[in-house]
C-alpha cells in the first residue's frame, strides 16, 4: 500500500486528497493541516457570521485521514515528515500544499499591519469594531477587505500606488472599477506609503490616512520554508519549482497551489497565479502523475469576481500591458457596451490575430462569456473566429 502524505488542508490539499482516494486505490492518504478547510474567496462572508468551512466527510468516507497539527520538517532521506509534537509520518509520496502568506509592505511600521488571508483575520476585524480601516495595496484582496469593512460599518480606504488590480485589468477598467466602488462607499487614496503609524498610514507626500486598523493587501508570498529547508529547488528563490505535473526536484515530492509555480497557458512559462481553480487542477495533475500518467491539464489564467453594488469583474489571459512585457506585439479591440460587458477589452497579437486576453467590468454576471474567452485564449483562437467579421 502506497503512503501519501499531504501537507496543508487548504483547497489544494483537500483537492489532492479527494482525487487521491478516488484514483489511487491502494493508497493510504493522510492530510496534515493546522486549520479546517475553507473557501478563501468567501472570507468576506465571515463578517456576517457565515461558516465558510468545507466539509471533509466525503473524503474521509473514502478512507482519508485528517491530522491536526503543523509539519515542522521533511526528512527526505527517511521519507518522513516530523510534526510539531514530535510525531512522524512516513510517506512514499508527499504533496506540499502549504499555501501562501500575506505580503507586508516594505516600510517602517509594517509589523503593525494585519493580513486578510485567514478566517481569524476577519474575526479580528469584527471584534475590534473599527470605524476606519486602511488597505495597503490595490489588489483583489484589498477590495474583498473593503467589502468586509463596509459590512462591518467601517469606512474602507484603499491605498493605490499605481492603479487598481493593474495586472488583471486594462487601465480604463481600473478607473471604471474605482469609480463604481467609490459610489458604494470605498475611499481610494493614491500615492506611495511611507510609514505605518500607530494612528494610520503616512503617505509619501506627508498626508496621514487615519485608521484604527491597517490591512496588508499587497498580494501573497508562497510558504516555502519546509521545501527550502529540505533542499528542494525554488523558482526565483520564492515559490517551489515544479514541472507541469507538479513534481519538484525530488521525484517523490509534489507541490500544488499557492506555494508552487504554475505554467502560463499562453506562453508556457512558469509563473505564480494564486487562484483556487489553478490549485485544484494542479492537485489533479499531481495525483495523475503519482498514478503513472504522463499527461497534465493546462492551468488557466482566469479571474472572476463580484463586488459591492453588483459590480462584476472578469480577467482572462493577459492585459495589453502584461502581454507587451511578455514580448508580444499587441493591439486591442474595445467591446464596451456589447454582450461582452459594460466596459470590456479584447487583447490580441498584432499580425496573427491570436487572442491573448480579455477583461471586463460590468453590472451583470459575465461568467459564460468569460468561460468562452478562456477557451479561446487556451486554444490560441483568432479574433475573427470568436467575434466574427
Amino acid at each position: 500500500m502506497q503512503r501519501l502524505v499531504i501537507v496543508g488542508s487548504g483547497l489544494g490539499g483537500l483537492a489532492s486528497a479527494w482525487d487521491a482516494v478516488r484514483r489511487l486505490s491502494d493508497a493510504k492518504v493522510t492530510v496534515v493541516g493546522d486549520e479546517r478547510p475553507y473557501v478563501r474567496h468567501k472570507l468576506r462572508l465571515v463578517a456576517a457570521g457565515r461558516d465558510i468551512t468545507v466539509s471533509t466527510r466525503h473524503v474521509e468516507a473514502w478512507g482519508a485521514e485528517f491530522v491536526g497539527g503543523e509539519v515542522t520538517r521533511i526528512r527526505r532521506d527517511k521519507r518522513e515528515v516530523i510534526l510539531e509534537d514530535g510525531r512522524s509520518l512516513e510517506y512514499d509520496y508527499l504533496i506540499l500544499a502549504t499555501g501562501a502568506n500575506s505580503s507586508r509592505p516594505r516600510c517602517p511600521g509594517a509589523e503593525r499591519t494585519i493580513g486578510y488571508r485567514r478566517v481569524g483575520d476577519v474575526e479580528r476585524l469584527r471584534e475590534e469594531s473599527p470605524s476606519r480601516v486602511a488597505m495597503v495595496g490595490a489588489s483583489l484582496v484589498a477590495l474583498h477587505a473593503a467589502d468586509t469593512c463596509l459590512a462591518l460599518g467601517a469606512e474602507p480606504h484603499v491605498l493605490v500606488r499605481s492603479r487598481l488590480v493593474r495586472k488583471s485589468l486594462e487601465p480604463e477598467l481600473s478607473r471604471e472599477l474605482e469609480d463604481r466602488l467609490s459610489r458604494e462607499g470605498v475611499v481610494f487614496d493614491h500615492g506611495k506609503v511611507r510609514e505605518i503609524t500607530e494612528g494610520g498610514v503616512r503617505m509619501d507626500d506627508g498626508t496621514l490616512i487615519d485608521a484604527d486598523v491597517v490591512v496588508s493587501a499587497m498580494g501573497v508570498t508562497p510558504e516555502v520554508r519546509l521545501a527550502r529547508e529540505a533542499g528542494i529547488d525554488l523558482w526565483e528563490d520564492w515559490a517551489v519549482m515544479v514541472d507541469r505535473q507538479g513534481r519538484t526536484s525530488d521525484p517523490r515530492i509534489f507541490a500544488v497551489g499557492d506555494c508552487a509555480v504554475s505554467y502560463d497557458p499562453v506562453t508556457g512559462r512558469p509563473g505564480h497565479f494564486a487562484v483556487g481553480e489553478v490549485a485544484t487542477l494542479m492537485a489533479y495533475n499531481a495525483i495523475r502523475a503519482i498514478s503513472g500518467s504522463k499527461a497534465a491539464l493546462r492551468t488557466p489564467r482566469y479571474i472572476k469576481d463580484v463586488f459591492i453594488g453588483g459590480n462584476f469583474l472578469v480577467s482572462v489571459g493577459f492585459t495589453s500591458v502584461e502581454a507587451e512585457k511578455a514580448g508580444f506585439d499587441v493591439d486591442r479591440r474595445d467591446l464596451s457596451g456589447t454582450e461582452w460587458g459594460d466596459r470590456a477589452f479584447l487583447v490580441y497579437e498584432r499580425g496573427t490575430g491570436r487572442i491573448l486576453g480579455f477583461s471586463a467590468v460590468s453590472s451583470r454576471d459575465l461568467s459564460w462569456k468569460a468561460a468562452e474567452m478562456e477557451k479561446a485564449v487556451e486554444r490560441g483562437r483568432k479574433v475573427g473566429e470568436v467575434l466574427g467579421g
